[in-house]
């Protein structure tokens, strides 16, 4: 089994990183009480203290079968990685995005390999 066939396993087949930005619909933390979302987007905000840097929202609670995509905004390549080997979005250049789609509920944790202080967390309920 290949790397994607790995993370399509276990992530679902939208597990793709993209070239071009991605429209999505609104963030779970505007949704009323007991809403869904089918995609969720997470912006990297590249202030210029590098310090600075984050993802934005950090922390995102979604329902299952939710599609998150984190938008480079910065001006850096930064990444998507799960330290636990989960999903590892590579390389996303300034200007591309990386998506992935939650199917089983849990805590996902990621940070960027640049700029580890750059942390977010990801939590799937049914």
């Amino acid at each position: 089994m290949g790397l994607r066939g790995w993370f399509e396993r276990f992530l679902g087949p939208a597990m793709r990183p993209a070239t071009a930005l991605v429209l999505a619909s609104t963030l779970v933390a505007l949704l009323p009480s007991g809403a869904s979302a089918a995609d969720v987007q997470v912006v990297v905000v590249q202030p210029t203290d590098q310090l600075a840097w984050r993802y934005d929202p950090a922390n995102l609670t979604v329902t299952t079968g939710t599609t998150v995509t984190w938008v480079n905004q910065g001006t850096a390549p930064i990444t998507v990685t799960s330290p636990d080997g989960l999903f590892d979005s590579e390389q996303i250049l300034p200007n591309a995005s990386f998506s992935a789609t939650f199917y089983a509920p849990g805590t996902y944790r990621y940070f960027c390999v640049p700029y580890p202080h750059m942390k977010g967390t990801i939590l799937v309920t049914p």
